[in-house]
């Protein structure tokens, strides 16, 4: 088995969302290189439906990036491995409108933060360059929304592994620091998400308040029973005392961190 079917297997068998396939097969994969022009199209298609610009920008970007940096962030806390990503072994599967899974045909090198940002950096820009053009929607928020997935994913990993605040607020930490070289490579400044320390009967943990609304809660369909927007428990626009409520079964007793995998993080 390659090193990078050993990492594929082993997220998975951590949580279904973490995996990837080895190679794209069948008609719904889209290979990086193509899905500036593919962006256009669906931006258009969902615009035109009458959808805001912005949540369109930000629904299309968790969709293409979030495969990829669900299996980025968890390797390299759980396994100390960076999945050296590029555009040329990359794709995603996109079914109907749901984006669910990446291809990843790259080496696996050892954890580098540096060359983590860089890839990132390279990966990603054409994605937001595209929507920004697309939508007018700002490059600040899109990069910001990028951040805020890899910070998320990174805490969850920590957190599915046991570790203590302390160690939660450290990888916190290191994140920001990968966020700040990102930063820098792009020339655009944006928002950060937030450390939200979480106390329960016999648990400590450490969660986070996302920088920028993913903006989800708009999506058609995607609300409560009585029509309420559903917002993510690590949404900025809600208050903390409606945030613990969302993120109690992060420190209820006996909750699997299978359970709470959904938990702040987007899944379209």
């Amino acid at each position: 088995m390659s090193s990078l079917a050993a990492t594929a297997g082993a997220l998975e068998a951590v949580h279904s969302r973490f995996g990837f396939d080895l190679a794209p097969e069948g008609p719904d994969w889209h290979p990086y290189p193509t899905l500036p022009a593919r962006l256009q199209e669906w931006a258009a298609e969902l615009t035109g439906e009458g959808r805001a610009p912005s949540e369109v920008a930000m629904s299309l970007l968790s969709g293409v990036t979030g495969p990829v940096l669900r299996p980025l962030a968890v390797a390299w806390v759980l396994r100390g491995e960076l999945l050296a990503v590029d555009a040329a072994t990359t794709a995603v599967r996109r079914r109907g409108r749901v984006t669910d899974r990446a291809a990843l045909a790259c080496e696996v090198h050892p954890a580098d933060p540096v060359e983590l940002a860089d890839r990132l950096v390279a990966l990603t820009a054409p994605i937001v360059d595209t929507l920004h053009g697309a939508t007018r929607y700002g490059a600040r928020h899109l990069w910001g929304g990028l951040g805020d997935v890899l910070s998320s994913h990174s805490l969850w990993a920590g957190r599915h592994r046991g570790d203590p605040p302390a160690a939660l607020h450290v990888r916190f930490a290191q994140v920001q620091a990968v966020l700040d070289r990102v930063s820098a490579a792009v020339g655009v400044e944006f928002p950060r998400p937030e450390p939200f320390p979480l106390v329960g009967p016999g648990r400590e943990t450490v969660a986070q308040v996302r920088g920028t609304c993913c903006l989800h809660y708009r999506i058609p369909g995607r609300t409560h029973a009585d029509g309420t927007p559903r917002y993510c428990g690590s949404c900025p626009l809600i208050d903390d005392e409606a945030r613990r409520v969302r993120m109690r079964p992060l420190v209820e007793e006996g909750t699997t961190t299978a359970r709470t995998a959904h938990l702040g993080m987007p899944t379209a």
